[in-house]
Order: C-alpha cells, then structure tokens, then sequence
C-alpha cells in the first residue's frame, strides 16, 4: 500500500497557551478532556473531561460544536466508562470518584441519552425493577452495537458469578442471554458473528491457575490450556479471519513471548510476531476499519515508546507513518474510524503533552484540532524526560526516567520519586504531572523501575516478591548514588517521595540510608505490613493470598523485619506525612501507627491528614493544597 503523499494540518482554535507560570493548580487539576469518541456516522463527538471538579461525559456537534446532550452525576458520583450504542445515543457508566491513586470505582448504573436530549435515564439495572438488583445479573459492558439493530446491543454480564453474552435493548432495558462463559468470574470474547468463542478466568479453587477454554466443533467449551500466572499466559485479543483464528498474546515459552494464531478448528498454534528484548506489549494497533479492525502491530516502551507492525500493508500503517512524520518526538494513537472509514480521532503526546486530539479525515488527508488534555499549560515551559539506566549492585539493569529542569543538567537538588504498586507498575516516558511539577519548580526527578515492577516482562516481575526493604529497596539506593555520581545530584540535597508503595520506600530509605537523603515524603503510605490487615486488599481471598505470596503478611518475622514504622530511631531525614482517613488501600492506620513511634522517639515530623479522603486526594482543593505543602516542604530541606 502507498503511503499518503501529504498531510494538511489544519488547526483550528488551537489554543494560545502563553509563558506565563505555571502554578500549583494548574500541574494538579483534572484534564479538560481525557477521552474522544466520534458517533459511528461521525456527526457527534462525545469528550469525557473534567468540568466543576468531577468527570462528565457531553455530546458535541462535530461540525458546529454546539453541545447536545450532558451527563453530570450528584454527589459524589462521576462519569466513568463510556460507549456509543448507536449514532444518536450514548450510554454512560456511574462511577464513585475516587482519589488519583485508586481504581476506577464502578457502582453498577448505568445511563443513556439520545443526542436530541431526549430519552436520558437510567437504563441498568433496569428502572421497574429496582427492588430486585440481587437477582439481576452483575457488570456491564458493551462488546458490540450490533449496526443492524439501533436499539440493541450485545452486552457481557455476569450471572452467579459467570460471564453471559447477552442481547440487551438500549431503550427498554430488556435483556436475553444468548451464552454463558466457562470459568466463574472469567471473560469471554465473541468473533464477527456475535458468537461466544473464548471463556478465560481464574480457577476457583486456586486463584494462582489461569483457565483458558475454546469453543468445538459441537458448540460446547472445551479446555485448552491451564497456567500459572507467573509461568507465563496466553492472554485472547481478537478471534480474526472469519472467525476461524484466534490471536493471542503468549509468553509461556521462554524467550519466545510475542503475538500468536491459534486454528479454532485443529488447535494448532503459529507465530505472528515474537518480540525482541524484555520491553512488554503496552497496546496493540488496530486496522484502520470500522468492521474489520484487526490487529496489526504492537506498542512498547522499552526506553521512548515505539510502534511495531507486523502487517505493514495495512492502511493504518500508511496513515501512521505519515502522521508521525507530521508529529516527530511525539506518539500517535489513532482511534476506531466512523461506519463509512472516513473519520477517526487521533491523540498526539508526548512527555510535555498530556494529549492533543485531532480530528483525521482520511478522505481529504486533513488534521484538524479539537482539544487539549490541559490547554493551560505551557509545554515549552517543561522538562524532557530522558530514559537512563544502571548496573544494581548485583549487576541486574535497572532502567527509569531523569526529568530535568529545562536548562539545567548539573548539581541539583534531586527528588528520587518512587511509584507505587509495587509489582507490575512502573514508569513511563509520558506526560507525569507530578515529575513535571517538580521539574519546573528547579528539581532533577528521579523515577526508578525497580525490580519487582512492570514493563519488562514476568521475569522482572514474580521473582522479586518479598524483596521490598531489601533488594528492591537497593536499587533506589543505587539508582541515588548513581545520579550523584553522574553530577546531575547535589549530594547534600536529595529527598525520597513516593505514594502507596512510593511512601513505604520512601520511609524505608531513610531508615536504611540515614545519611543519603536530607529528607522523606509519604503520601497515602503503607509503613507496616500488619496494618494491611485493615485493608481493602485482605476483604478478598485472592488478596489475601497476594498479601502472604508478595509482601510475605503471614510470616511475622518477616513482615516486622520489613516494616519501616519498626526502626524509626534511625531516621536522621525531615519526614512530611499525607493522608486520608478514608483510605482503604492503605488505611488511616499506617500513619497513626508511624506517627505514634515517630513520637516516642522524640522524631519531628510535618504532616497534612484529610477527612475523608481515600487512596490519593480526591478533591481538586485538597490536591493542590498536598502538593503546595510539598513544594514548600521540599525547598526548605534542599533549597539552601
């Protein structure tokens, strides 16, 4: 396929962000928008974004803008998951907002609108029956829109705990099962005729085994793999080629983890794409079709991000390519296009931009803008973001990202930033609002993606459960002595910051390295393992057992030998504690239990406690004021 031979940019209304500084708020209040999705014919454009301090969902007019239709939930609900079911209506998802640091809290609701304004209202559970939520099935999420029939779509519900194919009519809210999955609590994935082909889950009785299921010839699931989760997965993405392959992700054979065909009819398995280095699949690239957007290619980030297709006679690569020579340093994502090809939304960022949406007419080879995740911000303002990496002490590399103030390379002032989880979280090269605010304001930031964390593969990952306080806890020490050694630290002013996971590390560098930093940030930290009886995490089974297999919670000697609130009286570092009493992550008990011993060892400690607030704060008000205690916090411990 021949690639677009140009590409006309026009940018409309783009906005004029001048130099003026950059405050508090404006690193930390929510983004103007964060999600674009165009109606299947193109005529509507429904922007999820943050308006009044809490996310709604409105439908715009693509041509005139005028706004269509709102939705804005009371209280202290917001707007979540969001689909178009038809080209007029929308259906919205109820969330409870939570803080920065939490999961998307989903309550279940959900609603619709048409775009004239009309027939708005809660369409699950159904209204008339309300009184009866326990009997009805759980979730809600919509897998096709089924073009043919503008009223219903076909939804995945759960029923007794499994996964159900279901017919269900957007207006009425009447619903039919068409399928049932085959492992409880799993998911199932349906090919172009709307059928049911894939049935995958976690094995009841040993949340560690992964269950994968196939249709047969008969219509009846049939088992066709079991694993171990850190053995490695075969994780379904599309059932393909007229519904007769199967394409999934497989790292269970060593060295050779990459994209796969499965033959739904002989079983037989073939390599599509095997993935070179440990950098792990981030997303996957669609065709650029509205009935047949097949996967094509894969995107990474083993240091900047990168795009790798393995069908480069696709139409999307053609469009791609024009489109990052449009964009250079910068990434492009493009969305599905409308009914007809012609329309699609693509976000343009990078490590200054949080987001830039446009809107690409592939007849016309046009771009035009739509809107910025954070227009306020001046991104020539920022820092780059540099990958670097490091030998450990035991010669494991470890790799992370180096923000600097824009100009300055040398003998700063350093906040070694430590991201939370720990296991499978790690971080990236784009936008961080958080390193980026620190950067502006005069400090090199650090980010370390220790071992234990995501973004390299099951081998990075499950060998280093219950290595927090030691060999994790080393490679933020050495990824420290690394920076000072370079000339980038000022060795008398280092701080270690860090929330969840971040905040423990934090306080546990200072015990362990009284002497390396002047001082600690904790933000909704988790200081003693024991505490995490408390926790949301222990209220499930499997979470219990990740707590035992991970943080080693049923071995007492350990989980005290672990725990930073046991050895405070080597803290030489100034300490500034956040939390919220509604936490249930990381409960209030954390810090009750740290501040108590920092106490009866006569250890001064700065603090700022929110009612209410839970994992992360919430409330915009409440953020910005976190964040400027922090900021002062930190320039007068290492601006001297």
């Amino acid at each position: 396929m021949t690639k677009l031979k140009s590409l006309l940019l026009v940018l409309l209304l783009f906005p004029i962000v001048s130099n003026a500084e950059i405050t508090v708020e404006d690193f930390f209040k929510y983004r103007q928008a964060d999600s674009l999705k165009l109606s299947p014919d193109g005529r509507y454009l429904a922007v999820r974004g943050e308006v009044s301090g809490k996310r709604e969902v409105y439908i715009l007019d693509r041509k005139t803008k005028e706004i269509k239709q709102r939705f804005f939930f009371p209280q202290d609900y917001e707007a979540g998951t969001f689909y178009w079911v038809s080209d007029k209506r929308l259906v919205v998802g109820r969330n409870k907002k939570v803080g920065p640091l939490d999961l998307p809290a989903q309550t279940g609701y959900y609603f619709g609108g048409d775009v004239d304004g009309s027939d708005k209202y809660q369409i699950w559970p159904p209204r008339n029956k309300a009184g009866a939520s326990t009997s009805l099935p759980k979730g809600f999420r919509v897998v096709d829109t089924l073009d043919s029939d503008e009223d219903t779509v076909l939804t995945v519900m759960y029923e007794r705990g499994y996964p159900g194919l279901y017919e269900f009519d957007v207006y009425s809210s009447r619903y039919r099962k068409i399928d049932t999955g085959a492992v409880k609590g799993g998911s199932i994935l349906i090919g172009g005729d709307n059928k049911a082909y894939v049935s995958i889950g976690v094995d009841e009785d040993n949340q560690d085994l992964i269950l994968l299921y196939l249709k047969n010839s008969e219509g009846s699931w049939e088992k066709f793999a079991e694993f171990e989760r850190e053995d490695g997965m075969i994780s379904p993405l599309q059932v393909y080629d007229n519904d007769s392959k199967l394409m999934v992700f497989s790292d269970v054979e060593e060295g050779k983890a990459g994209i796969y065909s499965i033959d739904l009819k002989t079983k037989e398995k073939a390599p599509l794409h095997i993935l070179k280095g440990d950098a792990s699949v981030e997303d996957y690239i669609y065709e650029f079709s509205y009935n047949s957007p097949k996967i094509v290619g894969v995107e990474r980030q083993p240091n900047y991000p990168e795009s790798t297709f393995f069908d480069k006679d696709s139409k999307v690569y053609a469009i791609q390519s024009t489109l990052e020579s449009a964009f250079p340093d910068k990434v492009v994502d493009i969305s599905r296009p409308t009914r007809d090809n012609r329309f699609a939304i693509v976000r343009v960022s990078n490590d200054q931009d949080a987001g830039s949406f446009y809107l690409f007419d592939a007849k016309t080879n046009k771009l035009s803008f739509e809107m910025k995740s954070f227009p306020w911000i001046d991104a020539d303002q920022l820092g780059l973001r540099h990958p670097v990496s490091f030998k450990a002490r035991d010669g494991l590399e470890i790799r992370g990202y180096l923000t600097l103030p824009k100009g300055k390379e040398k003998n700063l002032p350093m906040v070694v930033l430590v991201h939370g989880g720990p296991y499978g979280v790690y971080d990236r090269w784009y936008y961080d609002s958080e390193a980026q605010f620190y950067a502006y304001n005069g400090y090199a930031v650090l980010q370390v993606n220790y071992r234990g964390s995501g973004g390299r593969g099951r081998n990075f990952e499950f060998p280093y459960y219950q290595q927090m306080g030691r060999e994790m806890q080393d490679d933020l020490t050495d990824a420290t002595l690394w920076a000072i050694d370079k000339g980038i630290a000022d060795k008398d002013r280092v701080c270690i910051a860090g929330a969840s996971y971040g905040a423990y590390a934090a306080l546990m560098g200072v015990v362990k390295e009284p002497d390396l930093y002047q001082c600690a940030i904790g933000y909704a930290g988790a200081y003693d393992i024991e505490v995490f009886k408390y926790s949301d995490i222990y209220e499930r089974e499997s979470g219990r057992e990740f707590l035992n297999e991970a943080w080693g919670y049923d071995n007492a000697e350990f989980a005290y030998e672990r725990s930073p609130v046991n050895f405070v009286d080597k803290i030489k570092a100034n300490l500034l504690l956040i939390h919220g009493t509604g936490d249930r992550r990381t409960p209030i008990e954390h810090y009750e239990v740290l501040t108590e011993k920092l106490e009866e060892s006569n250890i001064a400690y700065e603090s700022l406690v929110k009612p209410n607030e839970g994992h992360g704060f919430a409330d915009e008000d409440n953020r910005i004021e976190a964040y400027t205690k922090m900021l002062e916090f930190l320039n007068s411990n290492l601006k001297k």
